[in-house]
């Protein structure tokens, strides 16, 4: 039997462990080219940093339809890189704006919590410094 590796999960793959997302998943929608992915994975992060904060502003302004869209958006972009819980939380979060409600805060949160996740994951796998 073959020794487990219990090097951080640099796998086969040459793709850093990433939480959150399902790799072998978002790998097969880019072709299985890891460097594609990768450059997906890094637009990810910067362009949904602060998604949370701009859903916020857009809802505290009572702006439903960019709510709604940005969620949206997020969702779609979630199923691309296999962030499959992300992508959950994010339909959820949807489904409510899109009756133009405020989302209850369990529903925000979570879809808070998973981006966060997917987010930090992006930034410690690939090392990129969080612009404070």
């Amino acid at each position: 039997a073959k020794k487990l590796e219990t090097a951080p999960m640099t796998s086969a793959d040459g793709l850093p462990n990433l939480p959150g997302i399902d790799k072998a998943d978002g790998l097969s929608r880019m072709m299985n080219k890891p460097a594609l992915y990768e450059k997906v994975l890094r637009d990810f992060y910067a362009r949904f940093i602060d998604e949370p904060t701009v859903i916020r502003q857009a809802l505290s302004s009572g702006d439903f339809a960019t709510a709604e869209r940005r969620a949206h958006s997020t969702k779609g972009l979630a199923g691309t890189i296999g962030a499959l819980n992300l992508q959950n939380a994010a339909k959820q979060l949807e489904n409510v704006l899109h009756g133009c409600e405020m989302p209850p805060d369990n529903v925000f949160g979570q879809f808070e919590q998973e981006l966060r996740t997917v987010i930090e994951g992006i930034a410690l796998g690939f090392g990129i410094e969080a612009a404070d």
